[in-house]
Parts: C-alpha cells; sequence; structure tokens
C-alpha cells in the first residue's frame, strides 16, 4: 500500500484541483495558477508572494510591463483578493487515494490535520506510518501467515497478497469452472467454452465461436479449403508489387520528375518516349496479369467445391450400394437357415436303399417343404446385381 499521501505539512497550495473553473484575474502573471499569499506591486500588479521574489531575483523589472521594480516595492495585496482566492473550492489532494472531500482552501490544512483518513500517521504498535484510516490499537506491521497458502506477509499487506494469492479459488472467465490462480491460466488456454476465431480468419471467415466447435466449423468451412489457393494468389499479388514498384523507381532514376517552373509541354526525346511506353506496357500487362489472377482464384474456387460435391455424392452411391449388399447377403442367410431348420430330423434305415432316399427326396420336393436346398459349400452361380 502506498503512504505518498499529502499531509497538512507537505501540503502544495500552488498544485490543488479546483472544482471549478478560476477567473483569470485571480491568477498569478507568472504561474498562471489561483494567487497564493498574494502581493502587489506600485505599478498594480498582482503575484504570489513567492513567484514575484524569484522573478526579482533574476531580473529588477516588473515581469509584466518591465518596469523598474525592487523587492520592496511590493506589499501585500488587499485582504480582499486574498479572502477570494481562499474561498475557492478544491479537491482533497489526497482524491486520488479515494478522499472525497472539498471545501474552501483555507479549510483544506484543518481536513489534513485532523479528518483526512488517507494521511499518514505513526502506527501505535511501532515505529512505521500508516494510513489514519487502518490506525487502530494493534500494530499492522507484524507478521501473519496466510491460510491459503502458508506465505508469510504483513498484516497490512494481506489483502494485497489476496488479490495474487496462488492458492486462492478463481472462477474461469469462460465455463465458470473453479480452479487455483496458479492453474486459472492454462486451464482458460485449453477451456472448451473458450471463444475462438475461425482458423481461416485471415482470408475472410466471419466464424467465432466455442472452442469445442471450432473443428467441426474447420470441417465444413469453405474458406478453410480455398485458404491454401488464396495465400498463393496474395503471394503472386505482392511478388507483381514489389516487381512494380522496383520498375516504378527505375523509370524514376531514368526519368526524374522535371521542376514546376519548366515548361507546361516539356520535350521529350527519342529515348524517353521509349521508356514511357514500356512502362505503360508494363502496367498493362500487371493489369492484365491482376484480372487473370482473380478469374483463376474463381475458377479453382468453383472446382474445389464441385469436386467435393462430386465426392460427397460417390460416397452416399457407395453406402447405398453396401447397405444393398449386406441386405441381400443377409435375406439369403435368413433363407438358408430357415430351409435347414424345416429338412426332417431321422429318416428311414439305411437298408432301405437309394429307391427310399430317392422316393423321400421326390416326397419332399412334391410337398414343396425343402425346394433346391443348396449347401454353403456349394458354388454360388447367381449373380447379385447392386
Amino acid at each position: 500500500m502506498s503512504l505518498n499521501s499529502v499531509s497538512e505539512n507537505t501540503l502544495d497550495l500552488g498544485n490543488l484541483s479546483y472544482l471549478t473553473e478560476v477567473d483569470d484575474n485571480l491568477c498569478c502573471p507568472i504561474c498562471h495558477s489561483p494567487l497564493v499569499d498574494p502581493v502587489h506591486t506600485k505599478c498594480r500588479h498582482t503575484f504570489c508572494s513567492s513567484c514575484i521574489t524569484e522573478a526579482l531575483e533574476t531580473s529588477k523589472t516588473c515581469p509584466v510591463d518591465r518596469k523598474p521594480l525592487k523587492l520592496e516595492d511590493v506589499s501585500a495585496a488587499p485582504i480582499m483578493i486574498a479572502n477570494l482566492v481562499n474561498d475557492l473550492v478544491v479537491l482533497c489532494p489526497n482524491s486520488e487515494f479515494g478522499c472525497p472531500m472539498t471545501c474552501a482552501r483555507y479549510l483544506l490544512g484543518g481536513h489534513l490535520r485532523e479528518d483526512c483518513a488517507f494521511v499518514a500517521v505513526k502506527c501505535l504498535g511501532c515505529d512505521g506510518t500508516i494510513m489514519r484510516r487502518d490506525a487502530g490499537s494493534e500494530c499492522l506491521h507484524q507478521l501473519v501467515e496466510c491460510p491459503f497458502c502458508s506465505s508469510s506477509c504483513r498484516k497490512i499487506d494481506m489483502e494485497n497478497h489476496r488479490v495474487e494469492c496462488p492458492r486462492i479459488i478463481a472462477a474461469c472467465n469462460h465455463c465458470s469452472g473453479d480452479f487455483t490462480r496458479s492453474n486459472i491460466k492454462a486451464h482458460e488456454a485449453t477451456c472448451d467454452e473458450a471463444i475462438m476465431p475461425c482458423e481461416s480468419s485471415d482470408v475472410g471467415c466471419p466464424w467465432k465461436g466455442a472452442r469445442r466447435e471450432l473443428t467441426e466449423h474447420t470441417r465444413a468451412c469453405p474458406f478453410t479449403l480455398l485458404r491454401p489457393v488464396l495465400h498463393a494468389h496474395a503471394g503472386r499479388l505482392e511478388t507483381l508489387e514489389l516487381e512494380n514498384r522496383a520498375l516504378r523507381r527505375k523509370i524514376d532514376i531514368l526519368l526524374p520528375p522535371r521542376p514546376p517552373t519548366e515548361a507546361a509541354a516539356p520535350f521529350f526525346d527519342e529515348h524517353t518516349i521509349q521508356l514511357l511506353a514500356e512502362q505503360e506496357h508494363l502496367r498493362s500487362d500487371l493489369e492484365r496479369l491482376t484480372a487473370s489472377l482473380s478469374e483463376m482464384e474463381i475458377q479453382q474456387g468453383m472446382l474445389l467445391m464441385n469436386e467435393s460435391l462430386r465426392l460427397k455424392e460417390e460416397v452416399a452411391g457407395l453406402r447405398a450400394a453396401i447397405g444393398g449388399i449386406r441386405m441381400q447377403i443377409h435375406w439369403l442367410m435368413n433363407t438358408r437357415h430357415q430351409a435347414v431348420d424345416q429338412r426332417p430330423v431321422g429318416g428311414t434305415s439305411s437298408s432301405s436303399g437309394p429307391q427310399n432316399s430317392s422316393a423321400q427326396g421326390g416326397n419332399l420336393s412334391s410337398g414343396g417343404v425343402l425346394p433346391n436346398i443348396r449347401r454353403m459349400a456349394d458354388p454360388l452361380n447367381d449373380r447379385v446385381k447392386l
């Protein structure tokens, strides 16, 4: 805490802040501030006592009309002038520390001596100084321990220490989460709720949002796709501009500007005319190149967008085809399982011979229970259409 406050002993009436604008007739012609201890000369000019004394030590003339003047010719000003100046309303010189007091200038000394809470006074517990508002029965310069970080500091500085203590819990400005002050900066650097601009903001993307949405936006941002092309064109344009400046400097060296006093229609020789013609050709070539670059930029942007749409359509078609194949395979597998489940268990004895087997096979075929059942090991001649 700063103790450089103004007390009655250090009060300077020449550096006060006045509540209203002061009339020029009440100001000293030398320091241009309201008069302090006003005096007047035999030539009827009024000055601050200290200002005119210092001025006469340098020159024995009046600072206003330059008439001869001695220190003996200076006397106290009329009491009316002193009263007018002393009744001016001023701010307390400790207003920068928080004192709200305003009073007449002649009452300022008593305010600083008795009432101002921001004047440095002697501490009751030691030989140090402390502001009057903090003075009490105990010494505020004794060391105390911080309950959060266990560090020691003076009791009078504890409030400032708590503002910077690294162990005190602080809230994140983005997600309102509670973190210690030592970790709050590291968290804010990776907080998902922090507002971030798009990575392509340098090429014109206006998007801003939470960090957790940045990845999704980058995938769909058209500026991200065009960013390499735009950077390449910007580099080419910068190169052309540099070449154009270099050519202009060469032309200015070869053809310096004529002073305005010369004739309005100057004479150009053949070499100068040739240089001017080359300059016009270069300018036209540069304009043509700029237009071509702009057209190429637009075309490449459209090509990138069309290629992206085509790839998306192909991926969608492939996904639909794979889905259809999966459905057909699933249907075939279900059909085979149903056929296997409907096959009769057991059967006639092996002594019946192949005739019984063929007869049973004929009966099953005629009954329509298991027509053309094919095993998984059999070759599949049917082709599945996509």
